[in-house]
């Protein structure tokens, strides 16, 4: 069985904006748009970008560092695409800037939202303040740069230094110790940027400081340094953008977890796998996930390639594993897929989630936790993250709820599909908008390995 995901939609996001600061024409292959992002298209269009869709492939043209100053900016987009643009737009410290909307309670929500988060990633100064509409400049200082208790710098947080950095012509440096989110930084390498990007340790020691520090037992830690220069032009280029890794994720636990027949082989083709982005497939691996990588590709300034898949064998379980903050940090959209794995595992499983987003991600645990106790599993929920024992059978479970995060739905439809319910996860449709065809691709996965069994 093969399967071709949804592209994976954070990429896709970067390679536009990376297109409008080509000096000319970039040629995206074998290209779709992902759900939900041709409004972001939309915005950059208002900078100056032009694209139009030729057979498979997406044709752009942008602008270089020329690129249009909309005065209006938009307000009504996630974070991570509201502070791209807005990066943009904070190369002019002069052009004035306006945040409005509609005066009633939607149209001043929506403003005091944006004003919050532009403050939180810029410095600015008001030129008028009203109700409905906030009238600014961006500030020529910048806020000052933050590492997160890992010892990197947070990922949106990056990709708006390197962004503005490279905008403005400046110069920017930077030393960070754990596992560095760098979708961003190999794309900005590709596309020919002054960028150094290396990892430094214990080659930067001499051979008797090293011996030194083995004798006292000291830990000789690796930094990943990064340095971006004054870029004149920016040239076009072909690029491709792979598989989602959550949707890829999907699929090979739910060949992992539902009884298929141990002949059947699923291959999920031209998958993103970038190591700070496809960390939960490495976890799943750790955990006894049967897959590899038959196909690897290192082209466009990082890697992809096609993921063949397994069941496991037969008295087979997955192997409750403990995995850090560094760790999980790589695989952050895929944490309630692990979390459904460690129902089945043998053992106790630990998932720790970086200290920054412990606040935020409680109430999401909260409910995860909620629905995987339906199954029987142990599950408990606690300031780090979560704690899990596994079942060695399963046999209960349903009136699964995904709620208002995707991931979890998706990740409870897989659960769901295990255990053979009729009826779908609540919220189904949300799954849908996000990962279009992914329900779909799943129900098909299950029918042909049944009729495959039926067969035998």
């Amino acid at each position: 069985m093969e399967f071709v995901v949804n592209p994976d939609r954070e990429r896709m996001e970067l390679a536009l904006t990376m297109a409008l600061l080509v000096n000319g024409r970039t040629v995206f292959e074998d290209f779709s748009f992902a759900a939900g992002v041709e409004p972001f298209a939309e915005a950059l269009k208002e900078f100056g970008l032009n694209y139009v869709q030729q057979g498979h492939q997406l044709v752009l043209e942008g602008k270089g560092f020329q690129y249009a100053l909309p005065s209006l900016l938009p307000i009504h987009m996630n974070e991570t695409r509201s502070v791209m643009l807005w990066t943009l737009a904070s190369k002019d410290v002069e052009q004035v800037y306006t945040f409005a909307a509609e005066e009633d309670e939607a149209g001043l929500a929506a403003v005091a939202g944006a004003k919050d988060l532009l403050q939180k990633y810029f410095k600015v100064k008001p030129v008028a303040d009203e109700s409905a509409k906030f009238t600014f400049t961006f500030a020529a200082e910048d806020l000052p740069v933050k590492k997160d208790s890992l010892g990197n710098i947070p990922y949106l947080m990056r990709n708006r230094l390197l962004l503005r950095t490279l905008v403005r012509s400046d110069y920017l440096s930077f030393e960070e110790k754990g596992t560095v989110h760098d979708q961003w930084t190999k794309m900005l390498m590709y596309f020919g940027v002054n960028l150094k990007y290396e990892s430094r340790g214990m080659e930067q020691l001499t051979e008797l400081e090293r011996r030194m520090m083995i004798a006292r037992g000291q830990k000789i830690e690796r930094t990943q340094f990064t340095e971006i220069s004054e870029t004149q032009v920016i040239t076009g280029r072909d690029y491709y953008i792979p598989g989602d890794t959550t949707e890829a994720m999907a699929l090979a636990l739910l060949t992992t977890i539902a009884g298929i027949p141990k002949n059947t082989e699923v291959c999920l083709k031209n998958v993103d796998l970038n190591s700070s982005r496809a960390g939960a497939l490495t976890c799943l691996k750790r955990m006894g996930g049967n897959f590899e990588t038959v196909s690897r590709r290192e082209r466009f300034g990082d890697v992809y390639g096609d993921v063949m898949v397994y069941p496991l064998a037969a008295g087979k379980r997955l192997q409750g594993r403990r995995f850090s903050e560094d760790t999980i940090a790589t695989g952050l959209e895929e944490y309630p897929f692990l979390a459904v794995a460690a129902c089945f595992a043998e053992g106790e499983t630990i998932l720790r989630i970086p200290k920054e987003i412990r606040k935020e991600m409680r109430t999401t645990n909260e409910a995860l936790a909620e629905n995987l106790r339906k199954t029987g599993a142990e599950v408990g929920v606690y300031d780090d993250g979560l704690v899990i024992r596994g079942l060695e059978t399963i046999v209960n479970g349903s009136d699964f709820d995904g709620g208002e995060v995707p991931q979890n739905g998706l990740a409870l439809s897989v659960l769901s599909l295990a255990l053979e319910n009729d009826e779908p996860v609540a919220d189904a449709e949300l799954v849908e908008r996000t990962y279009p065809g992914i329900l779909q691709k799943m129900n098909q996965l299950i029918e042909l390995a049944n009729a495959k069994q039926e067969e035998a």
